[in-house]
């Protein structure tokens, strides 16, 4: 059309581009949907998504791996971002897809089965035949979509979110509480055909199973290429903040070594909104590591480490399992509880040390305690998590699946 004699002309003018620009989007897009909806969903192909594609982890992860050793006749494709987290995925056999490709949504709509540990991607429908298996990536500490405090905010979240939630097949938990705070959060009624499968986080199977030093040292000489069973690793992972920041925490993470005997090491795992922060941390001092996210299993960072500082992560429900002590860093709850909010006191469920904010005071506390008993903690909170969770989870899904009848009609 830009070649026709007067359109380049007329095109010119910023609003004319604007509204061709669209018009030719509404027309691409229908044709990219047309020919999905061509697609039939195949059962020997499932498709794995953890964290947007931003590594290859949690939940879907050890889906993803008991599917290889319980069903080998199925073909396994994960989402990734970039070529880094390619890396890992083959590193498991499994095929790479780049997320938010073209091919990226053939590959979606092919696959009978659908993994994922948070909201898909809006641009991609969900067709009827296909079986999504929502995992979610944490027990909730912190308040979600619709218990947000800020009225606003929490309005506008559940908008986005309700579509993506009733694309949903199943939705896993771990236990009773776990469910009724997601049934809260997510407003679960509004999907009449979900199922709350109440058989526990797969990811915590992986803690439960191998728990033992053979897998410890696999894990250190991955992330540190040397056994380094010498060593002791003080595992300090955060959780995200709205506010862009130059750095994660006011305490002096190279003086609290200059404070910890010779064999103490860190490890900072970032969440990926502050990876940026990756450099920085690394140059602080040679004791001190912070990994690739797109690299990094954190199941994995916590069976090499001796004690966790976190703040309010759901980290410290996963960790838990271990009974190896965590500090919980409080350096602004305040704040995180007006704007965010809590679901509740996280000291009325398990006997969690308040990390001193005083680097000196802090060491003596990461080297006083070896280990705690959050047994009680456990059988509150995840006590569905056992040797058997995966095992459970999908003779439950395919077998349910086998006895569906399916229209052809998709989703949004």
């Amino acid at each position: 059309m830009m070649n026709l004699p007067g359109v380049r002309k007329v095109s010119s003018k910023s609003i004319v581009r604007k509204g061709m620009k669209k018009i030719y989007n509404v027309q691409k897009n229908g044709m990219i949907e047309r020919n999905l909806d061509k697609i039939k969903p195949k059962s020997d192909r499932v498709f794995i998504e953890s964290f947007h594609g931003s590594n290859f982890s949690g939940d879907p992860k050890y889906i993803a791996l008991a599917i290889q050793n319980q069903f080998n006749n199925k073909k396994i494709f994960v989402s990734s971002r970039n070529a880094l987290v390619d890396i890992e995925i083959r590193n498991h056999g499994f095929i790479p897809v780049r997320f938010g490709s073209l091919n990226y949504m053939k590959t979606f709509r092919s696959c009978k089965y659908v993994f994922m540990n948070g909201n898909s991607w809006d641009r991609v429908d969900k067709d009827k035949r296909q079986v999504f298996v929502q995992t979610w990536h944490g027990f909730p500490l912190k308040k979600m979509v619709n218990n947000l405090n800020d009225e606003q905010e929490r309005k506008a979240q559940f908008r986005a979110f309700k579509p993506r939630m009733k694309k949903w097949d199943y939705l896993l938990t771990s236990s009773k509480t776990n469910k009724m705070l997601l049934e809260s959060a997510f407003d679960l009624e509004k999907n009449k055909k979900l199922k709350v499968l109440q058989l526990g986080a797969p990811r915590n199977e992986y803690l439960i199973k191998n728990n033992n030093e053979a897998e410890r040292t696999r894990i250190r000489k991955k992330y540190l290429q040397v056994d380094a069973k010498d060593k002791k690793f003080v595992l300090y992972c955060p959780t995200w903040r709205k506010d862009k920041r130059s750095s994660i925490t006011g305490v002096d993470l190279k003086a609290l070594l200059d404070h910890l005997p010779s064999d103490y090491e860190i490890i900072v795992k970032l969440h990926p909104n502050d990876s940026n922060l990756r450099t920085k941390y690394n140059q602080l001092d040679p004791r001190i590591h912070c990994f690739f996210n797109e690299f990094v299993d954190i199941q994995e960072l916590y069976l090499i480490s001796d004690v966790m500082i976190t703040d309010y992560s759901s980290t410290i429900f996963d960790y838990a399992h271990l009974n190896l002590p965590i500090l919980l860093l409080q350096e602004d709850s305040q704040k995180y509880q007006d704007e965010i909010g809590f679901y509740f006191d996280i000291h009325e469920v398990g006997d969690f040390l308040t990390a001193s904010q005083n680097e000196a005071l802090l060491a003596k506390q990461i080297t006083h305690i070896s280990r705690i008993d959050y047994s009680n903690l456990i059988n509150r909170l995840m006590n569905e998590d056992d040797w058997n969770t995966s095992f459970n989870i999908l003779q439950t899904i395919f077998k349910d699946d086998s006895k569906r009848k399916y229209n052809i009609n998709h989703e949004s």
